[in-house]
């Protein structure tokens, strides 16, 4: 289960994604869940590019380590392969 990046609390979802709304490759038919908890985005790193995941790891945010271990490894769709 995916958590928020801010407040560490279960999200349902990250995103909700449109059908048929424009172009995903430049982010349109996406919106992102916004917590119940804190009231910010659950993890706003869904839509940022790699670079700017690159800084804020290496500006040691703990923000965007919670968005790697939690949301992206811990996907169904995308599991980590262990070997």
């Amino acid at each position: 289960m995916p958590i928020c990046i801010e407040c560490r609390a279960p999200v349902k979802t990250l995103y909700t994604s449109y059908s048929k709304a424009d172009d995903r490759a430049l982010g349109k038919g996406v919106r992102l869940t916004q917590c119940p908890r804190c009231k910010r985005f659950a993890d706003k790193y869904i839509e940022h590019d790699f670079v700017v995941i690159f800084i804020d790891l290496v500006l040691i945010k703990p923000q965007v380590y919670r968005h790697l271990l939690f949301n992206e490894l811990g996907r169904e769709d995308d599991r980590f392969d262990v070997s």
